[in-house]
């Protein structure tokens, strides 16, 4: 079934270079010295393998894989898995079309270890649509699916070993992500997702759930449906910076409890990206304030307003 995930990589359009990593977690026995098991040399040569010295668990394969990755986008895949023709192509013209898009996903198909198509899922594909379904139902993205910025991955520490999320720490960061950043979705089943009775659901589903319940449950508190897309825009509008500077600029001072020198017309828009802190004009004199250009390591702006400082406590 690795070598299907492969080849299936193999045959996606790419705009550019690529490699594929494969994290070995510790596995009783190298991957790498079974490569010739898993495919044609021409088929292996493009693999890079990383394995680790131990078996550390899901997340710890997924960070080392981040930290171990190259180019400026990510997509994963797990090895039952695959992708079908298309689907890392029409991701990336989603990002070509939109430069504050940030992360892309796909709809899926699940299908029995032998290939047999049991159900597809596909999931609405508009800002808004993404946000919805997260508080209505749930996790919006299909994992195996997603194509993501990986200065983002960085920038959110990637993902969390906190054990309230044990076992849905994919949906965990996307309970971030969403709060601060554009998604979108192509809708269409471009992704093979293997159901098989040794999953993470079928194995840890009373765990899973309840971390699925509070992650939703700190999302729907923050009201993100309502206020995110607006707040992003407006935010980036007054700042005057793209909308991702804007994600990445009211992240920060979301994480570190930042005071920052900002146009007074931003504070609204920060109030409503982070309900969860208190946002407010902090004095003048204040000297832990740094500048908004400081917060997204840019030189300093000509004639750009600083009128009030901000702090998010």
């Amino acid at each position: 079934m690795l070598r299907r995930s492969i080849e299936s990589i193999r045959d996606q359009r790419f705009p550019g270079a690529y490699e594929t990593l494969i994290v070995d977690d510790g596995s009783p026995v190298p991957i790498a010295s079974l490569s010739s098991r898993i495919g044609s040399p021409s088929l292996v040569q493009e693999v890079r393998f990383v394995r680790a010295g131990r078996n550390g668990g899901l997340v710890h394969a997924l960070n080392r894989g981040l930290a171990c990755s190259h180019h400026p986008f990510i997509a994963r895949l797990d090895a039952d898995d695959k992708w079908l023709p298309g689907k890392i192509e029409k991701q990336f013209e989603q990002f070509l079309q939109d430069p504050d898009l940030t992360i892309s996903a796909t709809g899926m198909t699940l299908v029995t270890p032998a290939g047999k198509p049991l159900e597809t899922h596909v999931r609405p594909g508009d800002w808004g649509g993404i946000l919805n379904f997260f508080v209505e139902v749930g996790c919006p993205f299909p994992h195996g699916s997603v194509l993501a910025r990986r200065d983002i991955y960085q920038l959110l520490g990637g993902y969390s070993h906190d054990p309230r999320t044990a076992h849905c720490e994919d949906y965990a960061l996307w309970g971030i992500w969403l709060r601060f950043f554009k998604p979108a979705m192509v809708e269409e089943a471009l992704y093979d997702y293997t159901v098989h009775a040794r999953s993470v659901s079928a194995l840890n589903g009373v765990q899973q759930q309840s971390g699925s319940t509070l992650v939703r449950e700190t999302f729907c508190a923050v009201d993100a449906v309502n206020t995110v897309p607006g707040a992003l825009q407006a935010l980036a509008k007054a700042v005057g910076v793209t909308m991702l500077q804007a994600g990445i600029l009211a992240y920060r001072m979301w994480r570190y409890r930042l005071t920052v020198w900002m146009p007074r017309g931003a504070l609204e828009a920060l109030a409503l990206l982070m309900p969860d802190r208190d946002v407010a004009p902090a004095v003048s004199s204040d000297h832990r304030a740094i500048t908004w250009e400081q917060v997204l390591a840019q030189p300093p702006s000509n004639g750009a307003l600083r009128e009030v400082a901000v702090r998010a406590a």
